[in-house]
Parts: structure tokens; sequence; C-alpha cells
């Protein structure tokens, strides 16, 4: 049976940083009874997809769930585990952000099942925290992270940016070095990008911020595979590195194209056939659920060549690359021509146990890449 997995988005934020693009809300955490209680009716009516396939993860991102109260992320696991098989979970990884978890809290969603922690650190450098829009400061990341250790959390990611607005290359190396030390299981390291519907993108527009140079962007994404791959970090994802078997086993789902169901606004689900989303306004969410029925906004049944592009964007972001017997189909008897002419042109493109991969820092270039591959040379 396919492995899938479950996503739950919890909206509320202290504060919004400026450079999220992902749906959440300030100063409403008074509607969190609410808004668990419309969840807990969104998850009920999924009940024909219990014995469709195995889910083996669960995920709790926004938002800030660790703002959720532990009864209500009770309440929300005890849903999830009365509607499917959750049997076959051994992940479920909550979102947490330094400074805004206690001791006794971590210690509480611990013993609900919550086994993995991925905490937003962005940086040790309290000024670029400022730039950023954060509320916690850098000690905090520190204090945090201990206290979810003991707690008992022994897989924890820490997320962090670079190619920042006065993020110097020499702080940069500084940054990875401190979080070297604390030997998280699990590392994200992104680059910072100007999101249309954010607070950055204005600030950019108007001149206020200056974005750094793409020369800089590459240095940073080079200097931080560099450290972490000498440091036992395994870069699996263009963005992820992890210790040996601490792969985000979610965040696979997405990028193995696994089907997936979510809950909560603006959550988008997948049955390997279609892609459908909630509205991104949680007043419209239960306004739907009130009315008894599903708060979805849209609904896309994908194509032939919609599943060939995705294999391909998200499988050349994976170490692993793209399995050959899974885009062959699609090219009938010029598969080999194909490839030939890709290999030709990008010399960073290898064939390896059935995969294409990109070797030699070849995912500096995987936008380009994925472009050249996608429905142009699409046969039918």
């Amino acid at each position: 049976m396919k492995k899938a997995g479950l996503y739950i988005h919890i909206p509320f934020c202290k504060v919004k940083c400026v450079y999220c693009d992902f749906y959440s809300i300030t100063k409403k955490e008074d509607q969190i009874p609410l808004f668990t209680k419309c969840l807990l009716k969104e998850i009920n009516s999924y009940k024909k997809y219990a014995g469709k396939w195995t889910f083996d993860t669960i995920f709790f991102g926004g938002g800030t769930p660790s703002l959720l109260p532990a009864k209500y992320l009770e309440q929300i696991l005890q849903k999830l585990h009365d509607t499917f098989d959750t049997s076959n979970v051994h992940e479920i990884s909550l979102e947490a952000n330094p400074g805004e978890a206690s001791l006794q809290h971590l210690k509480d969603i611990r013993k609900l099942g919550v086994n993995r922690l991925s905490m937003g650190f962005q940086s040790f450098d309290d000024k670029i925290l400022k730039v950023l829009g954060r509320l916690h400061k850098s000690k905090d990341c520190f204090k945090t992270f201990k206290n979810a250790r003991k707690a008992g959390f022994d897989n924890i990611n820490a997320d962090m940016i670079f190619n920042i607005p006065g993020l110097s290359v020499e702080n940069w190396i500084k940054d990875l070095n401190k979080l070297i030390k604390l030997d998280p299981d699990h590392i994200s390291a992104y680059s910072l990008t100007v999101e249309p519907s954010t607070a950055l993108f204005n600030l950019v527009k108007n001149k206020r911020i200056l974005m750094p140079n793409e020369k800089i962007d590459v240095e940073q994404f080079l200097i931080t595979k560099d450290i972490l791959l000498k440091n036992d970090y395994n870069q699996y994802e263009i963005s992820n590195y992890s210790k040996k078997e601490m792969e985000c086993k979610h965040n696979l789902h997405y990028w193995n194209l696994d089907p997936y169901l979510s809950f909560g606004p603006s959550a988008h689900s997948y049955n390997l056939k279609s892609r459908w989303w909630n509205h991104r306004s949680l007043d419209t969410y239960v306004q739907n659920i009130s009315k008894k029925t599903l708060p979805t906004e849209g609904k896309e049944i994908l194509k032939k060549e919609d599943n060939y592009n995705e294999k391909i964007l998200n499988g050349l972001r994976l170490a692993k690359g793209i399995k050959i017997s899974s885009i062959k189909q699609y090219h009938n008897k010029n598969y080999n021509t194909y490839i030939t002419k890709l290999q030709n042109k990008w010399d960073c493109i290898d064939i390896d146990n059935n995969y294409i991969k990109l070797i030699n820092n070849g995912m500096l270039f995987v936008d380009e890449i994925s472009s050249d591959m996608f429905i142009a040379n699409y046969q039918e």
C-alpha cells in the first residue's frame, strides 16, 4: 500500500515575519478553541481515505504550532488516531519558535507522542533577526534547544536562512559553526527569497532593503554544503541536511510525490490524481465548517504533463535524483536522444543506478535544468 502523510496547518503567530508567505494570523489566539473544534470536524469528514494508504507521518506546520496549548494538540492527535490507521506513524513533527515554547510545554507535547521538533532559528545574530522580523533573540535559540533535549526530543531540526541583507559570508560561517556545536539531528538551510505577498517584497520594491547580489548567495550556499558535509550531515535535498537516517520522512512524501491529506486554512492535499486546497482565511474556514461544507477553495486534476513536470521539479532537488523508469514512459522511443541532448548541454547531469541526478554543484542550476526538462521536451 502507498505510504502517505498527514499535515495540520496551525495559522496562529505572535508576529508575522517579513519574508513569510505561508498563511498566518497574529493576535487571534483567542480563536484557538473554535479553530480546533472546526479542525476536528474537517478531519472527521475524510474518513473515506482511512484505508486507502499507509499513513506513516504527521506534521504540524504553520504559523507557529507550538503556540497551541497541549490539550488542543491532544484532541487533534486523538481525532487523527480515531479517523485513520496511525499504527505505522513513527514520525510526528511540530514546528516551534525559540522563546515561545517553555520546558513544561515541550515535556507535555513530547508525552503526547510528538517526537520530532523543527525549530526556526534562522540566525544567531540579533541584528539579522530584527531584519527578518523575528520575535526571538539569539539566546532563545540555545535555551529552547537545550530544553527540547531535556524534554526528551532526540530528533530536532534547525531552520537557518542565508542570503539575508547585512549577513556577511564570515558571519554566516560563524552561524554554521555555532549550529554544529549544538549538534541538531537535521538542518534546513534556505536562501532568503522575496515572495510577492510578503512585507519583504514591498521593502525591496521601495528600495528600503537591498538584497545581496547573486555571487554572495551562491558563495553562502556552497559554504553551507561544504561545512555541513564535513560535519557528517548528508545533503539529501537541495536545502536539507541530516545525520544518518534522520531525514524528514514527512517532507520526503512531498518530494517523492506520495499522497498526503492536509487540514486547516490554506492546507493543500494530493491523492496522486488531483490536488485541492482550503481557503486561505480562518474566518472563511470556520464559516464553511459551521455550514457543514468542506472548506475547499479550489481543485485541479493533474494531466500527464503535470505529473511529468512535477517528477522533474521535485526529483532533481533530491540527491538521489529521478528514477528513470518513472519518466521513461513519457518519451516512448525518444528517451535516449532526449537524455544525450541534456547531458551534452549540462555536464552536471549524471546517470547512476537507474537515476538521473545532479553532481558537481549542479543544484546551483536546478531551476534552469528543470526548465529544460519540462513540457517542451515531453513526448506523448
